[in-house]
């Protein structure tokens, strides 16, 4: 909650103007988002396990329902406020501070970007990977900025972000060694070369391209 609160009290701004240019928070775009980033990585994930099985040859199910559903709860309750809390940072706050002194609204988005990948850079899986890793995070958070740029608020930005990592810590993940597996099902190590940023990148234009058409036909 620093981040509101600081803009609040200290730029005694009102919390709203935090997070869009709408007349009032637009949970639409943010449930929608949802919903979009989940049929989309699980479209994905399955046609990639139909076509491409070897890919899959790790892939392990998570017997201990208990457990599961511990870490579940866990990661419904906290990881919307983490990703928000991100949000609110990078694309919100640091973007908007930053426009003050910068013409370039792509210039402003490039440096965020890069501090929301920097963010990341102390994360187990980044060892041994960092410079794909962390352009794979730097990919994410210029997307979740032109969802700014043409929607005029973060909703859709926080939506997605939420989506991605319920995904990841909760249906499909990746083994950590310094993590306990939180996923329903779990693929080895992690891995992330060049050919899979790529892979990335040409799937995230029709991602965000889809999300921004939903909002407009029905936001």
């Amino acid at each position: 909650m620093s981040i509101p609160l600081i803009y609040k009290l200290w730029h005694a701004l009102p919390v709203k103007d935090l997070m869009t240019s709408a007349q009032s928070f637009r949970w639409g775009h943010l449930w929608r988002t949802v919903f979009i980033i989940f049929a989309f990585y699980s479209s994905l994930s399955l046609g990639e396990y139909l076509l491409f099985p070897a890919e899959y040859e790790g892939l392990q199910f998570q017997t201990d329902m208990g457990v599961y559903l511990k870490f579940l709860f866990i990661t419904l309750l906290l990881v919307p406020f983490q990703a928000a809390s991100e949000e609110f940072l990078c694309r919100g706050y640091l973007n908007q501070a930053l426009i003050k002194y910068l013409r370039s609204p792509w210039v402003v988005f490039a440096i965020t970007s890069g501090g929301f990948a920097l963010l990341h850079a102390w994360n187990p899986e980044s060892a041994g990977q960092m410079g794909p890793y962390l352009s794979s995070i730097f990919l994410f958070g210029m997307a979740m900025c032109v969802l700014l740029y043409f929607e005029g608020g973060i909703e859709s930005a926080i939506g997605a972000h939420i989506a991605n990592n319920i995904f990841v810590f909760g249906l499909l993940g990746y083994e950590d060694p310094d993590l306990p597996n939180t996923a329903l099902f779990t693929l080895g190590e992690p891995v992330i070369d060049w050919t899979d940023f790529g892979i990335e990148l040409m799937m995230m234009i029709p991602l965000i391209a889809l999300i921004l058409w939903a909002n407009r036909k029905w936001g």
